[in-house]
């Protein structure tokens, strides 16, 4: 696609754009992208992890308002990774980031590990993430978990 093209991009701001769909594995090719904003659209599906661990120089992804996001981000997943205040072994099953750990803003709208207030489990159906920065839900302030 030619989203994978645009090799300089460093800010992307895609927020309040009424997009859909899923989020596109080709961002995953624009090499120098520090920021990427795709805040408040109607986007669904997992986070491309796995195409996401090449940007390198990645300092803030912003997801919230995204409520249709669905998926795990574990303490160990890539994007974690890419987080300063991640610490511990990665299972050996989980890739592994190579690069520098840059990511300082990991947004979603989501709930921490375990759900909030949930007994013996996540909450189904919703982004559940161990190293957001802010994660937004349906609540009366909107935040509902903050690390």
């Amino acid at each position: 696609s030619e989203l994978g093209r645009l090799w300089n991009l460093r800010t992307l701001y895609l927020g309040r754009n009424r997009l859909s769909g899923t989020i596109p594995t080709e961002l995953g090719m624009i090499q120098k992208l520090s920021s990427l904003s795709l805040q408040w659209n109607d986007l669904s599906g997992t986070i491309p992890e796995e195409h996401l661990r090449n940007l390198n120089t990645l300092r803030a992804l912003q997801l919230e308002g995204n409520e249709r996001i669905r998926g795990k981000l574990e303490r160990h997943s890539l994007l974690c990774q890419m987080r300063n205040k991640y610490r511990g072994p990665t299972p050996k099953n989980v890739p592994k980031f190579s690069g520098k750990r840059v990511l300082r803003i990991l947004s979603a709208t989501c709930v921490p590990p375990g759900g909030v207030g949930a007994v013996g489990g996540g909450t189904p159906g919703r982004l559940e993430c161990a190293c957001c920065t802010e994660c937004f839900g349906k609540r009366p302030k909107d935040l509902i978990y903050q690390e």
